[in-house]
């Protein structure tokens, strides 16, 4: 392949295999010589670094090391087809044809992102001649092929994720030279949203409406709204502390999915959109959903402070104590075990706190262990430290519903 001179702008080559992704790199910049073209494959090398490098403008918290250039032409594999904001570039190339025409898309959603300063981004396909289809039936091969894949794994089967599942009809439309066709084929697929281009529609905003964003971040918590969604049902955002979680439920009011880019997804709309009345019930399905998360947040915290909480001795006594109880018969033992684990896994004071350890170092188990925390338990009325506030932990993050929106 002789070096062909690349016109101006960016271009991101994708291809499916990382020894083509060399060859095509070795042919693109013979020994090297050009700093603007870069390969990336996975474990190749450092992805943040190339996509630094690759589009900085939207990676501004890359910094540039010394002697580093700008990168002009990038070639991967689907190493960089998801999750990366690329948008400084305004070309991609498919050098090969990916099986799932939803990855073609991916890697086109790299450069049509929020945030491009491109008024023309374009998107190309290397395909086979179509004309020797006649000799080599490459359509009856296919199809061939996608039936030997339905009868190993069923026609019904879930092994394969939505993204990855074989979609005969696109696989054709890209074949026959129809890509136009595979906008249809993408709204099939639900909708998502990932968290780079939700921080860049934020970015986004602050740099052109600033009082706006102003706005936006200064909402008190507990807004709600309904918009017209294909999507029906709610969503849920709630908070407590530093733990949050986006719940999206069906029309059942059954939670459905925590997941973020699903969620984001499903209630991206435009600034145009005027919000709509809410559905009859609508209060107690989000109350449902906050009694819920409050009693995540309470467990989550209870474990955190425990994890964080236990000293050494405590461990050792914990765990030599759930062995005890897994060998013991005797009811009235267990009994006693099941206190005394409730004593030593909360709180404990100074004075309490030094006796495990000479335990510890000792190795002490069984009845000998037993009678020394029973002692302990006794000699320290351990039996009301739960009722002292000054042995408590510190108060816990109370729950709230940051906003709500139902999908009608």
């Amino acid at each position: 392949m002789a070096e062909a001179p690349l016109k101006e702008g960016k271009r991101l080559i994708f291809t499916q295999y990382a020894d083509t992704a060399r060859y095509l790199f070795e042919n693109l910049n013979p020994g090297g010589k050009r700093e603007d073209i870069e390969v990336i494959y996975s474990g190749d090398k450092s992805k943040a670094r190339v996509v630094g490098r690759f589009a900085p403008k939207a990676n501004p918290e890359y910094r540039f090391q010394a002697g580093e250039s700008e990168l002009m032409t990038v070639v991967a594999t689907d190493v960089l087809a998801e999750g990366l904001n690329l948008q400084d570039c305004d070309k991609t190339l498919n050098y090969d044809l990916h099986w799932n025409p939803v990855r073609l898309i991916q890697r086109f959603g790299r450069i049509d992102r929020i945030g491009s300063e491109h008024n023309v981004v374009c998107g190309f396909n290397f395909l086979p001649e179509t004309g020797i289809e006649r000799n080599l039936r490459l359509h009856e091969k296919l199809h061939n092929r996608i039936q030997e894949i339905h009868d190993t794994i069923g026609e019904d089967s879930a092994i394969l994720d939505p993204t990855e599942r074989l979609n005969e009809e696109a696989m054709y439309a890209i074949y026959e030279k129809k890509a136009g066709q595979l906008g249809m084929f993408e709204d099939e697929e639900e909708a998502v949203l990932d968290l780079n281009e939700a921080e860049e529609i934020l970015r986004q905003l602050r740099r052109e409406n600033l009082s706006e964003y102003d706005r936006i971040a200064n909402l008190r918590d507990g807004i709600r709204t309904g918009k017209p969604s294909s999507q029906k049902g709610l969503y849920v955002f709630c908070q407590a502390g530093r733990y949050q979680q986006l719940f999206l439920l069906d029309e059942q009011s059954e939670i459905v999915s925590r997941d973020i880019p699903r969620v984001l997804g499903a209630i991206k709309c435009g600034p145009d959109l005027s919000g709509a009345a809410l559905p009859a019930g609508y209060n107690s399905v989000v109350m449902r959903v906050m009694r819920q998360f409050s009693e995540e947040a309470k467990h989550r915290q209870a474990e955190r402070e425990h994890t964080l909480s236990l000293t050494h001795g405590q461990r050792y006594v914990l765990r030599k104590l759930r062995v005890l109880f897994g060998v013991t018969t005797d009811e009235d033992a267990k009994a006693q075990i099941n206190i005394l684990e409730k004593a030593f896994r909360g709180p404990i004071t100074t004075a309490v706190n030094r006796e495990p350890n000479p335990l510890r170092r000792n190795s002490v188990t069984g009845e000998d262990l037993l009678k020394n925390l029973a002692r302990l338990y006794h000699q320290h009325d351990m039996r009301d430290w739960m009722d002292r506030p000054g042995l408590r932990f510190g108060d816990q993050p109370i729950p709230k519903i940051v906003c709500s929106e139902a999908l009608l």
